[in-house]
């Protein structure tokens, strides 16, 4: 395996750990303890200490995804040819970014339009977020590993 490989993938694997990790807390950790107090005040000021660092993880994971997938399928030409499993995932991956994507979009909308101070109403996105950021990394081990 190539040095740029392996960084790349370190990389990657780097940006997901802090995604998939921060919104483990926060499904987990935060918004419960949001639910029990009555309050989205915990689960706004979590998501505001979260944005920055889950943004430069997103940013990272987009940027070393795209290598790595130029990477194994063979370059540009081949993440366009569908006969080739790996332009596949790709395509399903980019997909599930786009819904993501737009969930946090509408995550975003409903944290701040909370006026009713209940957690529970943006509960299902947190979830919603995290369940499609393990598809993601499914699909992504099917790259390195052949399992999807």
């Amino acid at each position: 395996m190539g040095a740029e490989k392996v960084t790349l993938l370190i990389l990657h694997l780097l940006g997901a750990s802090v995604w998939i990790g921060g919104l483990m807390i926060f499904a987990i950790g935060v918004v419960p303890k949001a639910r029990k107090e009555g309050s989205i005040a915990r689960t706004r000021s979590f998501e505001s200490s979260f944005h920055i660092l889950g943004m430069i993880a997103l940013t990272l994971q987009f940027l070393t995804g795209f290598r790595l997938a130029m990477i194994y399928v063979g370059g540009m030409k081949g993440l366009f040819d569908f006969s080739n499993h790996g332009a596949v995932l790709f395509l399903w991956k980019l997909v599930l970014i786009l819904v993501s994507m737009a969930v946090f979009v509408v995550f975003k909308k409903k944290l701040k339009s909370a006026a009713d101070d209940n957690p529970c109403s943006v509960s299902p996105y947190v979830w919603l977020m995290m369940v499609l950021s393990i598809a993601l990394m499914v699909l992504g081990l099917g790259f390195s590993r052949g399992i999807v």
